[in-house]
């Protein structure tokens, strides 16, 4: 806008009555006006600060009525310059002298121009050199008078205002004195605060490319629409909806492997660890963590633990797709594409630069789910990024057991693991999930039935509660938050009555998903086919273990469809209604339990059913020797788990004594050990093991305490440290921690 006093100047609009301008145009005690160009005319102001215009030329004035409505306005941001490179592609605003038309009418001019960060440092100014070729000299005075106070913007932020034109450089250039600098001056930073309580804070210009400015807002609305909901299980039923992310979320605890405290918040511990590898295991919230951060960073809606992340921008790397489309060491570019987010393409070398100023917040989720050849390539990508890019803070994810310890030790991460749903949290997370099927009622058209439903909820929410608080049994099958769903979600089904096993409880979930899930929402054969829980269970096992024996997560429309057409052969009743794409539409459409995140990427909706499914398959088919096989591979270990749940009498002596002999063969005791646990594992899972086999896994697995590195410790699940403290082993008895890695006294 136009600022009119002794000598007419150029300001900026602050907010509808405040004006940023330069102090050099007049004294304290001048009537001043301001115009803008789509304002009502001319409204008077007063100045409330005035600086001195040698070492702060700026002032405030408040107009004495609204200049301009900002109803439809973007919020301003302000920014300073955090590096010394020129930055092409700014501009400074105003109403200079040279463009004013016949009867010197003012006229606004737009002046593109490269900004020179060292060029005014000496004096505390920044410089900007006008694109363009320079105004013709005037002989009284500076063609550019007029355009002191005018604003200074790179990219969308406002840096500076014009305060004057520098000699020698024929009018090519125009000084401006910087916003930080100004905020640096008590007067004034007291001063616009007492008008603007919410000024927006700094946003570092480190880049010689402001179009990236304009480009991040964009991006970080993609993440936000990406990452900000998310399904919870169990609630899909009521409708194809997904729910806010914070309506599920819930701070889980962690701790170091080498505290000596008791164990935390996670969001309390990565505060102060710009790097860090978190273990947790199947269904214990890392990636509802990883679209959390995402999301609230961009949003810079962070706890105040981790507001130094916030307005970081968020790389999220899911792994799983990595590994489908046969990408192993992404570039920079490539960061902002994998995770297929809405929004369009970075200008070039965005994402370098956002790395190159320690911007960037790496998210790397899954690392688990390439195949275990492919980690050590992994890991050697993510420390040559990080060598390359030394500011950038990184989280990875993985399940416990999927690489060792110290594993990226060198690249400055520090280990954390994720710790089982406290008993408080149990019931915090089971308040949260009926309190979001709560909000689902409100979509009903009918406000009796609705209320109805509510009722139900809040009597199902309760019994729950009451059902926790009793049963110690039903807390150890809720210590993650994906089972502890599957319980709500089961509870309200069966009106109350729940699984006492895990694998009743997930044979149940499918059969949620698989059978029930459509006749609740009243669908009747969509697609034209219609399928039993055990056939819509066979096809998905066929698709899991082909993920399982292929090392992968995810595979495509073709790969699946021939899993498919094999399983058909043996389904003639579903064969008749469809073609094998046609049934991969409907168990994608309507089955809950398959998902086409990205296009051509079809997923479990949790490893976890991935790993039932497939364990299933196997000891249907008569292949536990396979699976014994391959017993000392970390991706088959958890389907090794299942498949004791599924396994008849002889089938259970049959894989313990597999176990055994495997690791009585073991060449050593790296081999033998996690042998030994998952031995002992299966032995408290089985149902119909005999004493004399039961005490042989348990005298193989005693032969070897204590654990002596984090790393053993770690592959000890909770069943076998839980039946060890049963047979009145100390905790001194089943791990000591080696000299070295002891915290001093």
């Amino acid at each position: 806008m136009a600022v009119l006093g002794a000598r007419q100047g150029s300001g900026v609009l602050l907010r509808p009555e405040l004006v940023l301008t330069s102090a050099h145009l007049f004294r304290r005690d001048d009537a001043v006006e301001v115009a803008a160009p789509n304002g009502d005319g001319r409204v008077p102001c007063d100045v409330v600060w005035s600086g001195d215009p040698k070492t702060c030329d700026m002032a405030l004035l408040v107009a004495r009525r609204p200049v301009l409505s900002f109803r439809h306005a973007a919020p301003l941001r302000w920014g300073k310059c955090a590096g010394w490179q020129p930055m092409p592609r700014c501009q400074v605003l105003g109403f200079p002298r040279v463009q004013r038309y016949a009867g010197e009418e003012l006229e606004a001019a737009q002046v593109p121009g490269t900004l020179m960060p060292l060029a005014g440092r000496m004096r505390g100014r920044y410089v900007l050199h006008a694109d363009h070729h320079p105004p013709a000299p005037v002989l009284d005075g500076s063609p550019w008078a007029g355009l002191s106070g005018g604003p200074v913007f790179a990219g969308p932020l406002l840096i500076g205002i014009a305060s004057g034109d520098p000699m020698g450089w024929q009018h090519s250039s125009v000084e401006s004195v910087p916003l930080a600098a100004a905020m640096e001056n008590h007067g004034f930073r007291e001063a616009l605060l007492s008008h603007w309580p919410d000024a927006p804070a700094f946003e570092e210009v480190s880049s010689a490319y402001p179009e990236d400015l304009i480009y991040e807002p964009a991006y970080a609305k993609a993440v936000k629409a990406a990452y900000s909901r998310l399904e919870i299980f169990g609630l899909d039923e009521l409708s194809s909806g997904d729910w806010d992310l914070d309506t599920a979320y819930l701070s889980l605890e962690a701790q170091s492997p080498h505290a000596r405290s008791g164990p935390r918040r996670i969001e309390d511990l990565l505060g102060s660890r710009p790097r860090t590898v978190l273990r947790g295991e199947a269904g214990a919230g890392k990636t509802t963590l990883v679209w959390w951060l995402a999301s609230h960073t961009v949003c810079r809606t962070l706890p105040e633990q981790l507001s130094e992340l916030d307005g970081m921008i968020p790389f999220v790397v899911p792994m799983r797709s990595l590994a489908a489309r046969g990408i192993t060491s992404p570039t920079p570019s490539q960061l902002p594409k994998i995770a297929r987010l809405p929004v369009d393409r970075p200008p070039d070398g965005w994402a370098g630069r956002v790395l190159e100023a320690g911007r960037g917040l790496l998210l790397v989720d899954g690392m688990d789910e390439i195949p275990q050849v492919d980690r050590e390539l992994a890991r050697k990508w993510l420390a040559g990024l990080l060598r390359m890019y030394p500011r950038t803070r990184c989280l990875v994810t993985v399940r416990p057991l999927a690489v060792g310890g110290g594993w990226l030790e060198q690249e400055g991460f520090e280990e954390l693991r994720l710790l089982p749903l406290g008993d408080s949290d149990i019931r915090s997370f089971a308040r949260s999930w009926h309190r979001a099927a709560r909000l689902e009622c409100d979509r009903y058209p009918d406000e009796h039935w609705a209320e109805r439903q509510r009722n139900r909820l809040h009597a199902l929410e309760y019994e729950l509660d009451q059902e926790f608080g009793r049963s110690e049994a039903l807390r150890d099958l809720a210590r993650t938050p994906l089972l502890c769903a599957v319980i709500c979600a089961l509870h309200r089904q069966r009106n109350g009555f729940l699984p006492k096993t895990r694998w009743d409880l997930y044979s149940a979930a499918l059969n949620l998903m698989l059978a029930t899930r459509d006749i609740h929402r009243r669908i009747h054969q969509p697609e034209g086919i219609e399928l039993t829980v055990d056939e819509g269970r066979q096809l998905l096992q066929r698709i899991a273990v082909w993920l399982v024996r292929n090392g992968r997560a995810e595979l495509t429309r073709e790969q699946a469809v021939r899993q498919l057409e094999s399983a058909l052969r043996g389904l003639r009743r579903v064969r008749s209604q469809g073609t094998p794409q046609a049934v991969l539409a409907h168990l994608l459409n309507r089955s809950g339990l398959l998902q086409e995140r990205s296009p051509d990427a079809i997923q479990f909706i949790h490893r976890t059913f991935q790993d039932y499914l497939a364990a299933k398959e196997l000891q249907e088919s008569d292949c536990l020797d396979e699976l014994l096989l391959h017993a000392a591979e970390e991706q088959w270990q958890d389907v090794l788990r299942l498949a004791v749940g599924h396994c008849g009498r002889s089938e259970e002596r049959r894989l313990l004594a597999g176990l055994t002999a495997a690791a009585d063969a073991a060449p050593d005791r790296e081999m033998e050990w996690p042998l030994r646990n998952l031995a002992a594992h299966c032995a408290v899972n089985a149902r119909y093991l005999e004493d004399v086999q039961y005490e042989q896994v348990w005298e193989g697995l005693k032969g070897l305490l204590p654990a002596v590195s984090d790393g053993e410790f770690l592959f000890m699940d909770a069943d076998v440290l839980a039946a060890l403290g049963d047979m009145g082993l100390s905790p001194g008895e089943v791990y000591v921690r080696p000299p070295a890695e002891r915290p001093p006294d």
